[in-house]
């Protein structure tokens, strides 16, 4: 009796080690430091200006991580700058694929980020580390969302006076 108990304590024990191990190492949206950065122009806390469209979006962002968007464009060879950021609703996260720059006048958006892809080839260690994202096409509802942001900057805070 007493070595059953002993054993059910072991593989206890053994469980939550394996557990924990597998949620620490799995890839998250938070607190893991971006590998792939290095490889693009960051503009924080931004985004692509409302007239442009992405060609391609990710198929499930909810799934995606930064590092894994930067992945997916550091791959196509026609991308030439990545949105990717926390935006709410439905969907939460956003990896966009833009196949023409335009950062003159970015909107204003927190948690969300612009990469430009850098014109020298991605030489770091981690640029084949990452599987890139399924995507599909890009449509109008990147529009609605941005347009939601454009709306907001433009109110006046009332606690802004003097």
């Amino acid at each position: 009796m007493a070595y059953s108990a002993l054993l059910s304590v072991v593989l206890l024990i053994v469980g939550l080690v394996v557990h924990m191990t597998v949620a620490t190492h799995r890839e998250n949206h938070f607190g893991a430091p971006c590998k792939l950065c290095e490889c693009f122009i960051e503009y924080t806390d931004r985004d692509v200006a409302i007239p442009s469209i992405p060609y391609k979006v990710a198929r499930n962002p909810y799934d995606s991580t930064e590092d894994r968007c930067l992945a997916t464009c550091n791959v196509e060879p026609e991308c030439k700058l990545a949105v990717y950021g926390f935006v709410g609703g439905r969907q939460v996260f956003t990896c966009e694929l833009y196949d023409q720059v335009n950062v003159n006048k970015p909107i204003y958006t927190p948690f969300t980020n612009i990469y430009l892809k850098r014109p020298t080839r991605c030489t770091s260690k981690f640029a084949n580390a990452f599987y890139p994202l399924s995507t599909v096409e890009g449509d109008e509802t990147v529009i609605a969302r941005k347009s939601r942001y454009v709306k907001l900057n433009e109110r006046q805070n009332p606690f802004n006076f003097g």
